[in-house]
């Protein structure tokens, strides 16, 4: 039962899930990745160790992140992501779906973007 759902999730077709976060002085406790100009969802790329959402436990890397307070980030700009996020009051409700594969595919392609930018320097 347990490969399925492995396989599932990998497939992306993990089923959304909500997670409400509080809102409080020292931020949400999570890092996103992605978003329209970079050709790709927007997703969490890194949860910090004993922040909110690492408390809060709803969160995980490679989550992709679907919308913000009922407003969709799907096929948005980072920056749009990011506005809502620092927007919310009193808490945050995202949707979010486990899609680790997009995580790896993203890293992958950041990390070739990385090298072929240091190449160009010597």
């Amino acid at each position: 039962q347990a490969t399925v759902a492995a396989f599932a999730a990998s497939e992306g077709h993990a089923h959304p899930r909500v997670v409400e976060l509080p809102k409080t002085e020292e931020g949400l406790g999570f890092n996103i990745m992605g978003g329209k100009e970079q050709n790709s969802p927007i997703y969490i790329s890194r949860v910090i160790p004993g922040g909110v959402a690492d408390r809060h436990g709803g969160l995980k890397r490679g989550d992709q992140l679907l919308s913000v307070n009922g407003v969709s980030v799907e096929g948005e700009q980072h920056e749009r992501a990011v506005e809502l996020l620092k927007a919310a009051q009193g808490s945050v409700k995202l949707v979010v779906r486990y899609t680790p594969r997009v995580l790896e595919e993203m890293e992958a392609r950041f990390e070739k973007l990385r090298s072929a930018r240091r190449r160009q320097h010597h």
